[in-house]
C-alpha cells in the first residue's frame, strides 16, 4: 500500500492531467504520475521507465527527437519560425576556480 503522502500527489496530478487541454502538457503529468508511483516502489530510475512507458524513448533522446520532428515538418523555414539553434552550452569551470570560491 502506498503512503498517503503520495496517494494525494497522485491524485493531484491526476486531476491536473484531467483537466489539461494541452496534450503535450497531460504527456508531461502522465509521466509524472508514473515516475512518482515508481518511485513511492523502489524503481531505481522512475524517469527513465516512465518516458520509455509513455513516450518509447529515453528522456535524453526527447529533445532532439522534437527538434528533428520540427526540422523535418518545417524544412527551411525552421529557422525562421523557431530562431536559430541555441547557443552551446558555458563550458565547465576548472577545479582551481571551484577551490578559490570556497576558501
Amino acid at each position: 500500500m502506498l503512503p498517503a503522502m503520495t496517494r494525494r500527489v497522485l491524485s493531484r496530478l491526476e486531476c491536473a492531467e484531467l483537466s489539461e487541454l494541452n496534450p503535450h502538457l497531460r504527456d508531461d503529468l502522465r509521466i509524472a504520475w508514473i515516475v512518482t508511483l515508481y518511485a513511492a516502489e523502489g524503481n531505481p530510475q522512475p524517469l527513465v521507465s516512465a518516458s520509455y512507458r509513455v513516450l518509447g524513448m529515453h528522456p535524453d533522446k526527447v529533445w532532439p527527437w522534437i527538434v528533428a520532428w520540427r526540422k523535418a515538418k518545417l524544412g527551411p523555414l525552421y529557422e525562421e519560425f523557431w530562431g536559430v539553434e541555441l547557443p552551446p552550452k558555458k563550458p565547465l569551470q576548472s577545479e582551481r576556480f571551484a577551490e578559490r570560491r570556497a576558501a
